[in-house]
């Protein structure tokens, strides 16, 4: 049998084994990389991403479904409570618009790369507690105008613009710039603008303002298949949307806060 054996004495002068194959320590580089190109994404901020999304989701929905005259109010306290819960680990997005208003105003606040996984995860997020709540009280919603006539659905584009554009240049202006940040109510600011948009506009379009919510509401929608109809009608609107907010919202940013562009007004940062 020894003809079969096979050498695997080691050459220390080499650093390789009898057989040819390399070293054990010559696969440690290749590690080192993966293992540094793991710790380069920020875990920590994802969960926090999916966990106030989620959240935020859960509770429009089961608000929604229940009929809770108070939901702007819930809405808005949930949002608040999670922005100062997890605003410091992620910065409290939790809406995909927001990602991207705060991607677009271009201060190195996010990265495409991690604006991207953030719009994952919050999609994922939503899906998650769409079926969370449809699970819960056995029911679901289709997000969509007050009616089908042409100018409802004109009106609710509209306001769902405008209204996404409000809340994401509140959430630029007093949660991201040098001038009032650090501070203490950003959480109070932003929470109050989507109750507040809850009760302007929520006869008009539902008021979503977010495509994870838009996506979650959905897609649940869609797979409990509870009643026959045009379940994707809507879809297109309520996802770009607050995306076209978002950018009216950093355009706005960029003109009435020029110091944080090195702009004029830059000495009112350093007083």
């Amino acid at each position: 049998m020894n003809e079969h054996t096979v050498d695997v004495s080691i050459d220390t002068a080499g650093g390789e084994v009898g057989t040819g194959l390399s070293c054990p320590h010559a696969l440690n580089e290749p590690l080192k990389k993966a293992s540094a190109i793991l710790r380069s994404f920020a875990w920590d901020a994802y969960m926090a991403e999916f966990v106030g999304t989620f959240f935020l989701v859960l509770t429009i929905g089961l608000n929604v479904v229940q009929g809770n005259d108070l939901a702007p109010l819930s809405i808005g306290a949930i949002l608040m409570v999670m922005i100062f819960a997890m605003g410091s680990v992620s910065g409290g997005h939790f809406n995909p618009a927001v990602t991207l208003a705060v991607w677009l105003s271009r201060r190195q606040k996010i990265t495409l790369r991690d604006a991207g996984i953030y719009w994952v995860v919050q999609l994922l997020a939503g899906l998650v507690a769409g079926l969370t709540y449809s699970g819960v009280l056995g029911a679901s919603f289709a997000l969509e105008p007050i009616d089908d006539k042409r100018g409802t659905i004109m009106s609710a584009c509209l306001v769902e613009i405008l209204y996404t554009c409000a809340l994401c240049l509140v959430i630029l202006n007093v949660a991201t710039t040098k001038q009032d940040t650090p501070n203490h109510y950003f959480g109070l600011a932003i929470g109050s603008t989507v109750g507040s948009a809850a009760i302007a506009i929520g006869g008009v379009s539902g008021c979503s303002l977010n495509p994870a919510v838009s996506f979650g509401v959905t897609i649940t929608h869609v797979l409990t298949m509870e009643s026959e109809g045009r379940h994707w009608d809507y879809i297109g609107l309520y996802l770009a949307a607050p995306l076209v907010g978002a950018a009216l919202a950093a355009a706005i940013f960029y003109a009435v806060r020029p110091a944080e562009y090195g702009g004029e007004g830059e000495e009112q940062v350093n007083r």
